[in-house]
């Protein structure tokens, strides 16, 4: 069945309807001023902002426990804080607007390594595995924008640690000159 002029059109209209609400959005305004949003084409942007589910975590929630079965949820931060504590309870970190947490264990269902504590009202961007892969089967296309996506998060993730390395490193035999 060949689709119809007015079918067509239809469609048009809801896909600019669609891009103005996501446009519209403050949280796509947040994502957009982060820099692993600001690397990518506006197009690109909008169609992974729309995989995502824009979640608020009030104040003092425990996302996650150290050495707890991963739900296979991961979240980038758009807004607020979080605090990550290793088992032993010390804080260690805190997580701002644009650190993303849980990826590793959403794509190795490996026990969550620290314990992940909402400083204050936090809101993200949450990605669930059961809906990646849906999306995988169903849009490859989408699945391999995720997968960049999530590629680009554990670069930058990597080259902080690295840059941490190092400063720990030159501190470290600094103090011993």
């Amino acid at each position: 069945m060949t689709e119809t002029m007015a079918q067509r059109r239809d469609k048009h209209h809801l896909v600019q309807a669609m891009a103005a609400s996501i446009a519209a959005n403050m949280n796509f305004a947040r994502f957009r001023a982060l820099p692993v949003g600001r690397e990518m084409e506006v197009a690109e942007a909008m169609a992974l902002f729309s995989c995502f589910e824009e979640e608020v975590v009030e104040a003092g929630r425990v996302l996650y426990e150290a050495g707890a079965r991963s739900e296979r949820v991961m979240r980038l931060i758009l807004d607020g804080q979080a605090a990550v504590r290793d088992a032993s309870g010390n804080i260690y970190a805190t997580l701002k607007p644009g650190d993303v947490f849980g990826l590793f264990s959403f794509l190795d269902e490996r026990p969550h390594s620290a314990t992940v504590m909402a400083r204050d009202e936090l809101t993200t961007l949450t990605l669930r595995r059961s809906f990646f892969d849906v999306i995988t089967l169903e849009d490859p296309l989408m699945g391999q924008q995720l997968l960049r996506f999530m590629f680009r998060l554990l670069s930058r993730m990597a080259l902080n640690l690295e840059v941490e390395y190092a400063a720990l490193r030159d501190y470290a035999l600094g103090a011993r000159v």
